[in-house]
């Protein structure tokens, strides 16, 4: 088990390990939940998202950023590899969305020997494992003010489901899905604004995905709550959403008509309990501006699932690339928002209930095609 574990971690600094089919998409995505003396009661926090990426297309947008890179991909030598694609950030600072907190091209080191990511640029970020922390530094600005922070994230649950977890999924005409997960990371480190330096505190979630197949619609959760639980689950479906912006301009997002291998589960912290489910149930609704809801609900063979979420802010990547050799463009929204998991009751067979409240995580939708 030790051996299998540490294999999953230094696979972490890998590059992917298929790259034949055009559009693939692969990063590595951090999600940090910064408490403050709230978030127990209100389950609302500081967030910050960042993720390291490659793509092979030789030419996409992404929000202000135009990206035009032929190859993705440079063996260096031995566990080195150069990965020329982007880093992106958004940061919610407690009462606004800064959207393109980092966002800029990037020839990134990636070292599997010292399992370490290093981008270098404007907005200089890394990502390593030292000791027993996961590592993250980023260097940007809030305005004109430099602004630097320091996650410092530590598995301190070692139940199998927290992980790291590995996983994939192979599809027709050689397309396929791989992620690693890691749930939920006690998180600590430092923040420096302008001269002001102070301490951080809260919690952690990390992924790494590879995508090799265009991109579907999905709603997706992930919440973590005072008593160490989690609630996540993926809810990819097909439908009228991948015209969003594309053939049709009055989307609105809907409850899935047809789910495609969905996805949830409940971990239980205080009894160890893991409880889940591929029949899941996911309403949205429309909060006002561009503020969601889900209502979601699960059962299992011995259990049932009620629960709501509702976001409190939102930030979009909106991918925009041409159509082969058309003079036509496609277009794919990734939409994210800090939420509040307000309530969550699990029901057992035998009677048994477990409620929780106020969990804190992010919860995300997709429309659109890329092609």
């Amino acid at each position: 088990m030790h051996d299998e574990r540490e294999r999953l971690i230094r696979s972490i600094w890998t590059p992917p390990s298929y790259w034949k089919v055009p559009g693939s998409w692969f990063w590595w995505f951090w999600l940090f939940f910064i408490h403050d003396e709230n978030t127990a009661k209100t389950g609302k926090c500081r967030q910050l998202m960042i993720l390291w990426s490659i793509k092979k297309d030789k030419h996409i947008s992404c929000n202000s950023l135009d990206i035009r890179i032929p190859v993705q991909i440079e063996p260096m030598g031995g566990l080195r590899w150069k990965l020329n694609g982007a880093v992106a950030a958004w940061y919610f600072d407690g009462e606004r969305m800064h959207d393109d907190f980092v966002l800029e091209k990037s020839s990134m080191d990636l070292d599997g020997e010292k399992l370490s990511l290093t981008a270098p640029g404007e907005t200089p970020s890394s990502f390593a494992l030292e000791g027993d922390e996961y590592v993250t530094r980023i260097k940007t600005k809030t305005g004109a003010v430099p602004h630097e922070f320091e996650f410092r994230a530590r598995q301190v649950d070692m139940h199998p489901v927290v992980g790291p977890v590995q996983g994939g999924t192979h599809l027709p005409l050689g397309m396929k899905l791989e992620a690693t997960l890691l749930e939920r990371f006690a998180l600590s480190g430092t923040e420096t604004h302008g001269t002001r330096k102070s301490p951080i505190h809260g919690t952690a979630y990390f992924q790494k995905i590879l995508v090799a197949l265009p991109p579907p619609q999905w709603y997706w959760g992930m919440y973590h709550f005072p008593d160490g639980s989690i609630m996540a689950f993926m809810v990819p479906y097909a439908g009228r959403a991948l015209l969003a912006d594309n053939a049709w301009k009055g989307a609105k997002l809907r409850k899935p008509t047809l789910p495609v291998n969905p996805d949830i589960f409940v971990y239980h912290a205080p009894s160890g309990r893991v409880f889940r489910s591929k029949d899941v149930s996911l309403t949205p609704k429309h909060e006002g501006g561009q503020l969601w809801s889900h209502a979601i609900s699960a059962k299992g063979k011995d259990f049932e699932i009620e629960a709501f979420a509702r976001a409190y802010s939102h930030s979009c990547w909106k991918f925009v690339k041409n159509i082969g050799p058309l003079p036509a463009k496609s277009t794919f929204k990734y939409n994210e928002y800090p939420a509040v998991l307000e309530r969550l009751v699990l029901r057992t067979r035998d009677g048994g209930k477990v409620e929780l409240r106020n969990g804190w995580g992010n919860m995300e939708n997709s429309w659109g095609l890329l092609i």
